[in-house]
């Protein structure tokens, strides 16, 4: 039996990450499709691979998207990860205030414990 040793590109290691509509740039590509409209009624769809625009930004926005997924093909360095860290941990700490119910603090326990999506 005659074997080849065929060499096959390796699949790039894609991965992606939550971001608020926001902090979107012309140019970042969308890792998971969006869909957004009132109620049932889907007047937005962007697949998967489309690369955001400025329009793009401002449909999403009008559509009152609040994040979406998109590819990351570097890791961030340390120092920015601890910055973004502290705006998000500073962010839920506003949004669940000073003195959280038991079940709140058990949610805002589990987010700061899971931390942000690093983009």
């Amino acid at each position: 039996m005659h074997e080849t040793n065929v060499s096959r590109p390796e699949k790039r290691k894609r991965t992606y990450c939550w971001i608020p509509t926001g902090r979107l740039e012309p140019g970042m590509v969308l890792a998971r499709p969006v869909f957004a409209g009132p109620g049932k009624r889907i007047i937005l769809h962007l697949a998967e691979g489309s690369t955001v625009t400025a329009d793009t930004i401002v449909q999403l926005m009008s559509q009152s998207v609040e994040c979406v997924a998109v590819l990351r093909n570097s890791p961030l360095d340390e120092p920015v990860c601890a910055e973004i860290t502290r705006q998000y941990e500073a962010r839920l700490r506003e949004i669940f205030g000073p003195a959280p119910n038991e079940s709140c603090q058990v949610l805002l326990d589990a987010l700061i414990a899971d931390g942000p999506s690093l983009c």
